[in-house]
């Protein structure tokens, strides 16, 4: 059987599968994304060519990457990636396809996404939905007619609150901007250095910066106030956002993934 390659690129891990024609998967990577945005694109080609090299097999027809953020996909570069700017101009198919000898695909994070839901999971038997990535970032892809749509659709940066939070973006008051693991904790240090209690403190040994959204969970379970707070945000703004998807587009469902979404059962306290 065919086998295919998928590797997410994310702001804070970079997931790698081997995968079988049929959707099952063979082998399941995950790495750090070197050094976050401190990063270089050239860290993170090395990271992944020694990966790569070690789960390749004769029966593998091609490489598929997803990267958060705007991507030319004709040519496979990311174009820009405000979660990791570390990569923008990355030539990721020139590159990896000279490396391996093999056909390279680049496309949005949360296009493949609604790809794959498409292909074998929730959105198999759907012709009219959009998919939403709650990452470290928040990422839209949207299957219409059982094509996926290629317009724009960054989800993540339609305005929820206006004169808001400033995004990466440049704008300001993006669903972004509150709903993703950077909201997360970018909120959770705004209250902090403004004197709010909460023993993410201990956390952090006076470096409030050194947070991440995984220790913002933990306290949040632990019964942190202000960790519980900020996962309540969370989901009253995906609210909103997800209304308005659904006033905008009727569809017949919004399916929600990524590394935040284990949060679900704080987002709707």
């Amino acid at each position: 059987m065919r086998n295919a390659i998928g590797i997410d690129i994310g702001g804070t891990n970079i997931k790698i599968i081997l995968v079988q024609e049929s959707g099952d998967i063979i082998t399941n990577i995950t790495e750090l994304t070197p050094d976050g945005h401190g990063g270089s694109s050239e860290k993170i080609k090395d990271m992944l060519v020694k990966a790569l090299k070690n789960i390749l097999n004769d029966n593998v027809i091609g490489i598929g990457f997803g990267v958060a953020g705007i991507i030319d996909r004709k040519n496979g570069i990311v174009v820009e990636s405000p979660n990791i700017p570390s990569i923008n101009g990355f030539r990721i198919k020139e590159t990896f396809e000279k490396e391996f000898s093999l056909p390279v695909i680049v496309e949005n994070d949360a296009n493949t996404y609604a790809y794959a839901e498409k292909w074998v999971g929730t959105g198999k038997n759907i012709d009219n939905f959009i998919v939403l990535t709650l990452g470290t970032g928040l990422g839209g892809g949207i299957i219409y007619k059982g094509e996926l749509f290629e317009g724009a659709a960054e989800i993540g940066h339609m305005v929820v609150e206006p004169e808001g939070r400033f995004c990466t973006c440049g704008s300001f008051g993006c669903l972004e901007s509150y709903a993703s693991g950077r909201a997360v904790v970018d909120r959770v240090i705004s209250s902090l250095e403004k004197g709010a209690k909460s023993i993410l403190k201990d956390y952090s040994d006076g470096n409030f910066y050194k947070i991440t959204p995984e220790e913002v969970y933990k306290a949040a379970l632990e019964g942190d106030s202000l960790s519980r707070e900020v996962f309540r945000e969370v989901g009253k703004y995906l609210g909103v956002g997800t209304a308005n998807l659904v006033n905008i587009f009727s569809p017949e469902a919004i399916i929600i993934g990524g590394g935040l979404i284990g949060a679900w059962g704080l987002f709707i306290e």
